[in-house]
């Protein structure tokens, strides 16, 4: 039988339900309507922020349309690039702040729908109040404030998110997504301007990829064995495949072995090795070397530079960026690289980040990713997933015009993407086999070729599948499975490892001539005015007119020893490594 006391105790500690429940959902509540209030101010001092700074681009834009000098349009321009990317990060930080903000306002709502519907349901059983003892009384309070507490600690905790979120947006947000552990950052460093990158040759083939020279007073003869126009040649302490990026008075290579990386800096003017610093795999990264063929090694990709900091990738994942007077600013593995033959894709910097792209895996199980990784901390700025396998192509920088386009190359696609985001831009499906010859573009086309496949003109600047939309024209005699093609809008050459070259119209893929020549190739061509380089695994350089109407060979240089690196082409000057050693070309 219920006694008088049990009904009582039941009652009270209904009473307390009620009351812990009620309290919860008021405190929920009111945690829903900050998170509302601060998202709504967040987005008012967006808009608000973004009108200022686009008003204030248009001003400074025409501005410089009117700028008496040289140097006050350059000084305009820079500021107008800063604040248009401010405006981007904090794009990003904004999207982030609104997205934690719903996923605070829906744990929030989730949890005041909850506490209301405890509290309608005891109120309900809640019989006429009746007179409690000091002990009931004592544990409803003491219920109650459990249960107060709880919601509180929920409200302050999510309330801190939101402030961090909200500080992210306002003073350096993160990017859309990040990988390998880290945690996503916007670029926090300076960066070169366009018009500055195009004198240098920061990355591989020069800048965007092209292997285009921005000079045409190079050396045309020279011979490594008598020392004719050899302006300095020094040792280079540990082998590898990759090619000189230049910057200024700075010449960058790296090396390897099976127990050492290490990346150098010589000095332009005098070859002298100005440092040399070891590149160790970061504690808990695999530390077995990776199993690579002869002419890929573990020093295959090519450094790049922007003229204040260099990045050096290696074979087993280890990556490492110095500062010129070279310190180490930061280091890390993104292997085990699983690619059948060694990793070999060169690097490449963009506005405050490095590009890496880790093709990896079959066409089965691929493992591949397209990153940026932050200049001044390591840190991952974003990551995109790829729908490819292993591949050894480097991608290429082109400006459409409206925008620019970083270009990949593997089985079977070719894909466009942002290099500021790494949002996929279009793909088309056009290439078969194991991709290992980086793409080119010019005259609004891209030129993507391998093996086995096809070479095959792309309009640039789609979206989405471009694959029946956008292919200009096909072509499959003669293609290369290493040596990457070169154009100059007008033609488009192709050259076979064992030594056939073949010219193309750019326009509609017109065979225009072939020649054989009695050589091996690894190294890429390069256009020099209206000439074009191009250097056989002897070290021997042919020089031949850029022309349509046939090969028209201009002279020959002798290194003296093989050479399968892609040449650095500056002002006056020609940077080549061979197998040992790194050689500046120039008129004495």
């Amino acid at each position: 039988m219920t006694t008088a006391t049990d009904s009582a105790r039941t009652d009270a500690i209904a009473q307390a339900r009620y009351q812990a429940a009620l309290s919860s959902a008021i405190v929920t509540g009111l945690f829903c309507l900050i998170i509302i209030a601060a998202m709504a101010v967040a987005h008012e001092r967006r808009t608000t922020a973004n009108l200022a700074k686009s008003e204030e681009i248009a001003e400074w834009r025409t501005a410089m349309l009117k700028a008496p000098d040289a140097k006050t349009r350059d000084a305009l321009q820079e500021g107008i690039r800063q604040r248009d990317l401010a405006i981007r990060q904090e794009h990003f930080g904004h999207q982030g702040f609104l997205q934690t903000g719903a996923y605070l306002l829906l744990g929030g709502m989730a949890i005041f729908i909850l506490a209301a519907s405890r509290a309608a349901a005891h109120r309900k059983r809640l019989p006429m109040p009746q007179p409690e003892t000091h002990r009931q009384k004592s544990a409803r309070t003491l219920a109650a404030a459990r249960w107060a507490v709880a919601a509180l600690g929920i409200a302050i905790i999510g309330g801190s998110a939101a402030l961090v979120a909200l500080e992210r947006s306002t003073f350096g947000p993160a990017s859309p997504a990040a990988g390998n552990g880290q945690e996503a950052v916007a670029p926090a460093v300076d960066f070169p301007k366009p018009e500055e990158i195009a004198k240098q040759w920061p990355r591989f083939r020069g800048p965007g990829g092209q292997g285009v020279s921005a000079y045409a007073n190079v050396p045309a003869s020279w011979n490594g064995k008598t020392g004719e126009n050899i302006l300095w040649k020094t040792p280079v302490p540990l082998p590898g495949e990759n090619s000189p990026v230049v910057w200024g008075d700075r010449v960058f290579l790296s090396g390897a072995t099976p127990a050492k990386r290490e990346v150098y800096c010589f000095g332009a003017a005098d070859g002298s090795l100005l440092w040399q610093k070891p590149v160790e795999t970061p504690v808990g990264a695999a530390l077995d070397p990776p199993e690579v063929l002869e002419d890929t090694g573990l020093a295959c990709p090519t450094t790049a530079t922007d003229g204040r900091r260099v990045v050096a990738m290696f074979a087993n994942g280890d990556i490492a960026c110095f500062d010129y007077a070279g310190k180490r600013l930061w280091a890390r593995n993104l292997g085990p690289i699983k690619n059948s033959y060694g990793y070999a894709s060169s690097l490449n910097m963009y506005r405050g980040t490095v590009l890496v792209l880790l093709d990896q895996g079959s066409a089965g199980k691929p493992n591949s990713a397209l990153l940026a990784l932050d200049l001044g901390t390591g840190k991952t700025a974003w990551e995109t997933k790829r729908p490819v396998p292993n591949s050894w192509a480097t991608p290429a920088l082109v400006s459409t015009g409206q925008r620019e386009e970083l270009i990949t190359c593997a089985r079977p696609w070719v894909i466009a993407y942002d290099p500021a985001s790494g949002t996929e831009f279009w793909r088309g499906h056009f290439l078969e086999g194991d991709v290992a010859p980086s793409p080119v573009g010019a005259a609004g086309l891209v030129f993507a070729v391998n093996t086995g496949s096809q070479l095959v003109a792309i309009r640039w600047g789609g979206s989405g599948d471009i694959t029946a939309s956008r292919r200009v024209w096909a072509a499959e005699d003669s293609l290369p499975d290493i040596v990457s093609p070169l154009t100059d809008g007008r033609i488009v050459l192709l050259v076979t490892s064992d030594g056939t070259l073949t010219c193309y119209a750019a326009a509609d893929g017109r065979k225009l001539w072939e020649k054989e020549i009695d050589a091996m190739f690894k190294s890429s061509p390069t256009l020099v005015g209206d000439r074009i380089y191009l250097m056989t695994e002897k070290g021997v350089m042919l020089i031949f007119a850029a022309s349509a109407e046939g090969y028209k060979e201009l002279g020959k240089a002798e290194l003296g020893e093989p050479a399968n690196s892609s040449p650095a082409y500056l002002d006056g000057r020609i940077y080549i490594r061979s197998k040992h050693n790194l050689y500046c070309i120039g008129k004495k």
